[in-house]
């Protein structure tokens, strides 16, 4: 039985590009709600699992280098699908992984279309 509340996805890849963006769309909702209110802010984890309930504690200038490109995404630490993502950078507090392939692909037109 197919999940009502979820659009059908042509493959895995295009899943996890889509359950990214769609953490990513209420982190930047987040971002503007907490402007220059403090220094450090939980954050949902941008991780491909779509049952995550991570928080991760991200600073305005960690935020804008996750936003820096299309295809990146902020992530609890090893919270990575190896297939389809490459780990940019580890902090201590949260990686910043890039998407790969089809992910990349898909998570582009996504960033493009908000």
């Amino acid at each position: 039985m197919t999940d009502p509340f979820q659009p059908p996805f042509a493959s895995r890849e295009e899943r996890i590009a889509h359950n990214e963006s769609w953490s990513r769309s209420l982190n930047e909702r987040r971002a503007e709600w907490v402007s220059g209110r403090a220094e450090l802010t939980g954050f949902r984890c941008e991780c491909w699992q779509d049952d995550c309930a991570e928080r991760i504690p991200l600073s305005p200038q960690d935020w804008k280098l996750a936003r820096a490109e299309p295809n990146r995404f902020a992530v609890a630490p090893h919270h990575v699908a190896d297939d389809v993502e490459a780990v940019v950078k580890k902090h201590s507090r949260f990686w910043l992984v890039e998407k790969l392939g089809e992910a990349g692909e898909v998570a582009e037109k996504l960033a493009d279309s908000d």
